[in-house]
């Protein structure tokens, strides 16, 4: 058993103690952890306070997106109601670049419908690291820089800028 699918029982407990445990490992991991993304994001919206907690350190400093992932994070995007989850998602997608190109219409639904201005900054960032591949949100984000609140608007001015750039 590799350590990938020891983590991944351990997320996928019923266990509140085992999930912190095996978030709590992740966190600590020096290298990159791969294939347990989606869990993680998860368990940002998880109804306990120490396994959000944990699952953003692990997600902040540890967890690595595969590409293989862009579908599922663009899907908790779409599907979740919950602003951690959307904030970690959009951070996941925005830290592939290019290679989640695919996700451009979830990102800009978050940055449109999401209560959770966090997430919302953060899906305006990850159209910015997608770069040319986002050039159909410009009109998304040129809406948003005109009317919201100032550091959003201050990324979505950004975002064009560096989309435009990058085309």
């Amino acid at each position: 058993m590799d350590a990938n699918s020891d983590w991944a029982r351990g997320l996928a407990s019923g266990s509140v103690d085992e999930r912190i445990a095996t978030l709590r490992k992740i966190s600590n991991q020096s290298d990159p952890v791969t294939g347990v993304t989606i869990l993680c994001v998860q368990m940002a919206g998880d109804s306990d306070d120490d396994v959000r907690m944990w699952a953003a350190e692990a997600l902040a400093h540890a967890v690595t997106p595969l590409p293989a992932e862009v579908d599922s994070l663009a899907d908790l995007l779409r599907h979740s109601d919950d602003g951690e989850i959307d904030y970690w998602a959009a951070t996941m997608l925005g830290r592939l670049k290019t290679q989640a190109a695919a996700a451009v219409d979830a990102l800009q639904s978050c940055v449109v419908n999401s209560m959770y201005l966090p997430a919302r900054e953060r899906a305006v960032w990850a159209l910015a690291e997608i770069g040319p591949a986002a050039a159909d949100a410009i009109q998304t984000l040129e809406t948003t820089a005109e009317a919201a609140p100032p550091r959003l608007k201050r990324l979505a001015k950004e975002a064009i800028k560096s989309i435009g750039n990058a085309a």
